[in-house]
């Protein structure tokens, strides 16, 4: 083999280009002011909100349990409450949330949603 040897290309071939693009977007959310801190859970009340596909069953009895033992008067209002969040009426249920939620009287939400 020659020590010249390029692998085959030969010095009149042009190098390859490749195009280039930038994998960040604009920005399609603007920022919003986070809402204040709650001090303590103790003595509000939690709304749980699930999308129905990933182990919510199993992960909120937990969760409220372990709320529980923490703060003896938090409440809890369980996702059965809202439904499935996920399907066919997602944007009119999603849309509905600020309503119930307040007619609720939540302090705080607890969301189990997918990615």
């Amino acid at each position: 083999m020659d020590s010249n040897d390029t692998s085959g290309t030969s010095p009149a071939e042009p190098e390859p280009v490749y195009s280039v693009v930038w994998p960040l977007s604009p920005i399609g959310v603007q920022s919003r002011r986070l809402a204040q801190r709650l001090d303590t859970l103790d003595g509000k009340r939690i709304a749980f909100l699930w999308d129905y596909l990933f182990r919510g069953d199993e992960l909120f009895p937990v969760l409220a349990e372990e709320l529980r033992r923490r703060f003896e008067a938090v409440d809890i209002v369980g996702y059965e409450m809202f439904g499935n969040l996920h399907g066919a009426d997602e944007k009119e249920k999603v849309a509905a949330l600020p309503g119930e939620l307040k007619a609720r009287q939540v302090d705080a939400v607890v969301s189990g949603m997918g990615c």
